[in-house]
C-alpha cells in the first residue's frame, strides 16, 4: 500500500472564537468546552483593570428544568472554579431527567459572578425507561408575552460585558 502524503497542516490550539458548548455524558454527568476570543479577554481585562490570566475562571451550572430561564430564576445553581488554562470540564453528580445550562465567567472583588458566555441547554436522560406514550423530555414553557420583542425573546445584558451576541434585523 502507498502511504498518504502529509500536508504539513497543524490543528491550531485556538480558533479565536467565542464558544461555550454543553454535552451530555450520561444521566449524571455533563461535559463542557469553551474558547474565549482575544477580543472578549481584552474587553474583560480593560473593564476590570486586571490581567485576564489572573482572573478566576468560573463555570456556573444552572438547573432550569421546566422553566423559561431569564437569567435569575433557576431552580438552583452551582459554581465550579476551574484552572486558568482549562478549556473544558466534566460536571458530575447531577440529577437525571433535568435540564441544565452553564455560563463561563469570573468573579468581581465582591464575589459577584459576571457571565462571559452562555451555553446551550441539555436534558440529562432518565435513569428509568420511558413508558409507551410518555414524553421523553420535559416540555419547556413558552416565553411570557411581555418579554418578547417582534416575536423574539428580549435578551438581558450586563452593562458592557455581554454573555449574548445581539442580533440586528
Amino acid at each position: 500500500m502507498k502511504a498518504l502524503p502529509t500536508a504539513g497542516f497543524e490543528v491550531p490550539n485556538r480558533y479565536n472564537k467565542d464558544i461555550l458548548h454543553l454535552m451530555i455524558v450520561d444521566a449524571h454527568s455533563l461535559y463542557v468546552y469553551w474558547e474565549i476570543s482575544d477580543r472578549r479577554r481584552w474587553l474583560v481585562s480593560q473593564h476590570f483593570e486586571c490581567d485576564y490570566a489572573l482572573m478566576p475562571k468560573v463555570i456556573r451550572l444552572y438547573d432550569v428544568t421546566s422553566l423559561y430561564f431569564n437569567g435569575s430564576n433557576a431552580h438552583g445553581y452551582w459554581d465550579v472554579t476551574t484552572t486558568s488554562e482549562a478549556n473544558n470540564w466534566y460536571l458530575h453528580h447531577l440529577a437525571a431527567g433535568r435540564t441544565y445550562l452553564v455560563d463561563i465567567g469570573t468573579y468581581t472583588w465582591e464575589h459577584e459572578f459576571i457571565p462571559l458566555l452562555r451555553s446551550n441547554c441539555v436534558v440529562t436522560p432518565n435513569v428509568t425507561e420511558t413508558r409507551w406514550g410518555e414524553p421523553m423530555q420535559t416540555v419547556v414553557p413558552e416565553a411570557p408575552a411581555d418579554e418578547r420583542v417582534h416575536n423574539r425573546i428580549q435578551p438581558y445584558f450586563f452593562e458592557n460585558i455581554k454573555a449574548y451576541s445581539p442580533y440586528v434585523r
